[in-house]
């Protein structure tokens, strides 16, 4: 017997299906008029696989270890390969997790891993690309973080805070973010050095597609410059965003917030190795958020080793103020090594020291290491 929810949740999952047949549809008209050699090429694939150990060997809750696995496989189709029209892409990708996650030993707020995430099997990317000179247009199930506060230098470290804002990830658990992702529309324009990005996202990630249009919604924008200076390159990144959520859903996905942040990497070469480093603020003062403002910075060296040129290592610092703790803050420091054992393949030994857990539990010492492989 169909209940209202079975109901419900048919029609939420429509849009999605009706999008889909309409692609097969398209492709399947296209395929009997164009070259089945632009077709092949027009297809692209991606492989990642992550095998992750995770070990609180004192402090925080209770020592404990844990295990964590990922699997990552996506597809994109291009329009100019195949012929068709310029600018053009439409990308799909699925998300797998199997995990336990280390903070239910190591309490913290911030996370030591960026890959902990509900166990789960999921659609996490189906959205189309349009390139228009230098401007961008993308629309469907698309993870924001994946272009909105982002930093390449800090790219490797395995605390979440270096590549989400905790500001953002904390104090909106609904937000568009690993491992979740949220119907929106964004847009970018790129010209002389600068960049500017807008974007509208659902405001609830956790459940993508369970009446979307009525979960509240997420505004981000953001403004990028580059340039060269000292023989160095720079990039500087100012964003502001605006979560708006209906009363019902506030205590699981975040309250009627804002906020913004700001990032500063420099790249730079010396005695032939290569140098990064990077600067992440961001605010939140609102009193109804529990982690109102955050600092990270850190320093990441490649090429060290002309024996190993694959190979890089860093260590970086992240700072999150909290509200109602005996503490102030929880600071977390990272040390890591990421070590290319064959190609696709690359081992990661990481050790962090969290100061003050969730600004309550004592002092944590955790070890990680991580397995990752790609193929595409």
């Amino acid at each position: 017997m169909y209940t209202d929810r079975h109901i419900t949740m048919c029609r939420t999952r429509r849009p999605v299906w009706l999008l889909c047949l309409g692609i097969c549809a398209l492709t399947g008209q296209t395929v009997s008029t164009a070259d089945a050699a632009s077709l092949s090429n027009a297809f692209s694939w991606n492989l990642h696989l992550s095998v992750d150990g995770a070990d609180n060997f004192s402090g925080g809750v209770a020592p404990g270890a844990v295990g964590n696995a990922t699997g990552k496989a996506g597809f994109a189709f291009n329009t100019a390969r195949a012929g068709w029209w310029s600018g053009g892409r439409l990308v799909t990708e699925f998300l797998a997790i199997q995990n336990t996650s280390p903070e239910n030993y190591v309490g913290d707020v911030q996370g030591v891993n960026n890959l902990t995430g509900l166990n789960r099997g999921a659609l996490y990317k189906l959205y189309y690309r349009q390139n228009m000179g230098n401007a961008a247009l993308r629309a469907g199930l698309i993870s924001a973080n994946d272009y909105f506060d982002t930093s390449g230098v800090a790219s490797r470290f395995l605390n979440v805070s270096f590549g989400f804002t905790p500001t953002i990830g904390v104090n909106v658990p609904g937000a568009s973010s690993y491992p979740f992702s949220s119907l929106g529309v964004m847009g970018s324009y790129s010209a002389d050095g600068w960049t500017a990005m807008g974007g509208v996202f659902a405001g609830d990630a956790i459940h993508p597609l369970q009446n979307p249009y009525h979960r509240g919604d997420m505004i981000l924008l953001e403004a990028d410059r580059s340039g060269s200076v000292d023989g160095g390159h720079y990039t500087v990144k100012v964003g502001a965003w605006q979560n708006s959520q209906i009363p019902q859903y506030q205590s699981a996905l975040g309250n009627d917030t804002s906020g913004l942040y700001s990032i500063e990497e420099y790249r730079w070469k010396q005695d032939g190795m290569a140098w990064g480093g990077f600067l992440e603020l961001g605010a939140a003062p609102n009193p109804v958020n529990t982690l109102p403002w955050y600092l990270g910075a850190g320093l990441r060296l490649r090429h060290f080793c002309l024996a190993r040129p694959g190979d890089s290592l860093g260590i970086g610092m992240a700072r999150a103020w909290l509200r109602g703790t005996p503490h102030r803050a929880e600071t977390d420091v990272e040390c890591y090594y990421s070590a290319k054992i064959i190609a696709h393949l690359y081992l990661q030994p990481d050790v962090q020291y969290v100061i003050h857990p969730s600004g309550s539990y004592p002092n944590a010492l955790v070890g990680l290491l991580r397995l990752r492989m790609r193929f595409s």
